[in-house]
């Protein structure tokens, strides 16, 4: 009876960690057309040697957006209305690249760490952008959940970077982590530090170290805009208010008064408009 249930224990745990880490968003399902007739397929090489893909929409301006999406977000990221904000920053004159992070969309990777490492994912479009002509104070990113996430962890290495919106990002993910575990999965408290161990080990998601708030300590001059649901129960808002008052002069935090997890376009498109374009145009100049 031990026996049963000791291998129970590492078995339901190891499935567990398979699931976390497995490939999300793997299909293209718009048409960069549906953004604008304008546009390149483009790929790029990470630091760690995989090739990410994706689409550069020209303009008139100087400066360059860069969206990064969450988990189950490829380059069109359904889930944030990334399509039409998209529409929206082209609109406003922005050039724009849209990518697909490791394990996701067409690029390359086997497994999703949640931040911990996809910041190197981040910082090759950066490059890139770079090796396009733009100089990295016109460079703007927009990221959300864990693509907010990978724009933390690694933005001490990105300090000449215009500007950084950054909607619904933990503050430690394995906190958020264990909490959806227990509310999504039903799997119970016990579980949880080893279904993180195999996390690490076998798959090199090493959720204790996705910790963002350690990471503005290394950037205390840097200015954010963060954005949040007042009602988001995947990352509480507390976080982005444990962010914000480690965040350099001038950052701010936009609370959305409605909508669930990082639904701030979807349930207030206005508000992000107003709010993101604006700090946008402020940052680029």
């Amino acid at each position: 009876m031990l026996a049963v249930l000791i291998i129970s224990y590492f078995g339901l745990s190891l499935l567990a960690a398979h699931i976390l880490t497995s490939p999300l968003a793997r299909y293209i399902e718009i048409s960069p057309t549906l953004i604008s007739e304008d546009y390149e397929h483009i790929s790029f090489e990470t630091s760690d040697g995989l090739t990410l893909y994706g689409w550069f929409f020209p303009n008139q301006s100087e400066n360059l957006i860069i969206m990064v999406a969450g988990m189950r977000g490829n380059r069109h990221d359904t889930g944030y209305y990334a399509t039409n904000i998209s529409q929206e920053l082209i609109a406003q004159d922005y050039n724009l690249l849209l990518f697909d992070g490791r394990a996701h969309g067409d690029s390359q990777g086997n497994r999703f760490a949640y931040g911990a490492v996809e910041g190197k994912d981040v910082l090759a479009a950066v490059e890139f952008a770079k090796l396009k002509g733009f100089a990295a104070k016109d460079i703007g990113l927009i990221g959300n959940s864990t693509g907010a996430i990978s724009i933390l962890m690694v933005a001490d290495q990105m300090k000449d970077v215009g500007a950084m919106v950054i909607d619904s990002a933990a503050t430690d993910f394995s906190v958020i982590t264990s909490d959806r575990l227990w509310k999504e999965a039903h799997l119970p408290l016990l579980l949880h530090p080893t279904i993180f161990l195999f996390s690490k080990v076998l798959f090199g998601a090493d959720f204790y170290s996705i910790r963002p708030i350690d990471r503005l300590k290394l950037v205390p001059e840097r200015k954010f805009l963060y954005l949040n649901t007042v009602p988001d129960e995947t990352t509480p808002i507390k976080n982005s208010d444990e962010l914000l008052a480690l965040s350099g002069k001038g950052s701010r935090l936009v609370r959305f008064p409605e909508g669930g997890h990082i639904e701030t376009y979807k349930k207030n498109p206005a508000l992000y408009r107003k709010e993101v374009f604006e700090f946008l145009k402020n940052e680029l100049q």
